[in-house]
């Protein structure tokens, strides 16, 4: 069998089989005309969460064109974005024409200010207390921004290091748990950058 390249998926066609496929080109190609008002690094953004989610979240390496639609439909949507899809064939998964919801942000450079000399200690119980007041906000995406500033911050570290990198990755994989355990009954979704 043939190694798939960590950028790309299994795209199932109609007769059962599957061709490779980049998540970034099947984005700008799903897309398409639609992405008036989009910037295409928003769209690289959002090709790399829906290849993450299928990829990581679900163990998925194989599937279809309306899937992939519909996941990439929701994250641009959580961004505010309504997308017009170009070509037909997606399994009739997407709707055009749903509102996004609503957007709520969390600084995590702010966080790491706030504790200050606290650093990590202060960090983590403060940010689980201020996402979990972002996810009973009700449904809607949480934006948490500033994940370089705010490792860079709290190691008082002015160039990214090999100590930023297993932050980084430890506060990445926290909020995963976080989120894991306490959206079960919330429609919320997260973005982390």
């Amino acid at each position: 069998m043939i190694e798939l390249r960590r950028d790309h998926l299994w795209l199932a066609q109609a007769g059962g089989e599957a061709i490779p496929c980049s998540a970034e080109e099947l984005t700008f190609e799903i897309v398409g005309s639609g992405a008036d008002g989009i910037s295409p690094e928003v769209l690289r953004h959002a090709a790399a969460g829906v290849l993450h989610y299928f990829k990581e979240d679900l163990g998925q390496t194989r599937i279809t064109l309306g899937e992939f639609a519909a996941a990439l439909a929701r994250v641009l949507s959580g961004f505010g974005y309504t997308i017009e899809v170009a070509g037909a064939g997606l399994d009739g998964a997407i709707s055009q024409e749903a509102p996004g919801p609503q957007v709520r942000r969390l600084d995590l450079r702010a966080v790491a200010v706030d504790v200050g000399k606290m650093g990590e200690l202060g960090f983590f119980p403060r940010l689980h207390s201020l996402f979990l007041q972002q996810l009973a906000s009700g449904p809607g995406t949480v934006d948490i921004h500033g994940l370089r500033a705010a490792v860079k911050e709290l190691l008082g570290r002015k160039h990214w290091n090999q100590d930023c990198r297993e932050l980084e990755t430890r506060i990445i994989e926290t909020l995963r748990q976080w989120y894991q355990r306490e959206t079960e009954a919330r429609e919320a979704a997260m973005v982390v950058r």
